[in-house]
């Protein structure tokens, strides 16, 4: 009689262990499916692609705009291997600015001259103009735009091929109109900064000239 009662407590402790083992075990395997759980349904990040426009800055302040490009052939051969003319059309602002720039291209990245620039703020009769560009001929300047970045879009099924661009620029300086400082009731000022430009993604076709001459005919 002695034995068993010696031997039953020494059961119940066995057990009790092992179940204590078994529940340690279980707790580890939950863990383990909560961490695969976790992991499974962890989102994955994706970047956006960069927006087009352009940006500049102008006497500290920095301005967002948008941004258009009209590329033609350049007729009067400024430059030997820039073949075209790019004209960025840049319009908005708070205060109603818009900026062109035209400057020579040849379809690959790098530095080209500025040929002619012009800057608008503010609504008549109150508005600021500088450079202009209408009734004047492209001439190379000293200002330059560097080209950052130039794709190959692929066919624009128009007998040409589509192209986007990057690109940026900086210490523009643009006197004022002279017509604007004839007025003595404004205080024009003589010349405007642009401190420093960029834009971003903007596309073109490379054979303008041949799809007007087509509309044409």
């Amino acid at each position: 009689m002695k034995a068993s009662w010696f031997i039953l407590p020494l059961v119940i402790l066995v057990s009790s262990c092992n179940n204590s083992n078994n529940e340690g075990g279980s707790a580890k395997n939950d863990d383990k499916n909560t961490e695969q759980v976790t992991t499974a349904t962890t989102p994955t990040e994706t970047t956006a692609a960069p927006a087009s426009g352009t940006v500049i800055s102008v006497e500290g302040k920095e301005i967002k705009m948008g941004g258009s490009l009209l590329v033609q052939k350049d007729k009067d051969k400024l430059q030997p291997g820039a073949d075209y003319l790019v004209m960025l059309t840049a319009p908005g602002g708070s205060d109603k600015e818009s900026m062109t720039l035209n400057f020579l291209l040849a379809l690959k990245t790098g530095t080209y001259p500025v040929v002619g620039m012009s800057f608008r703020r503010g609504e008549t009769p109150k508005n600021e103009m500088y450079g202009g560009l209408l009734g004047g001929k492209p001439k190379l300047t000293d200002f330059k735009m560097k080209i950052t970045e130039c794709k190959d879009l692929g066919s624009n099924n128009m007998g040409g091929h589509r192209w986007s661009i990057s690109g940026n620029f900086e210490g523009l300086v643009i006197p004022a109109m002279g017509i604007m400082l004839m007025d003595k009731t404004k205080n024009h000022p003589k010349e405007i900064k642009i401190d420093r430009g960029n834009f971003t993604n903007l596309s073109f076709d490379d054979n303008w000239d041949e799809m007007m001459n087509g509309m044409k005919k």
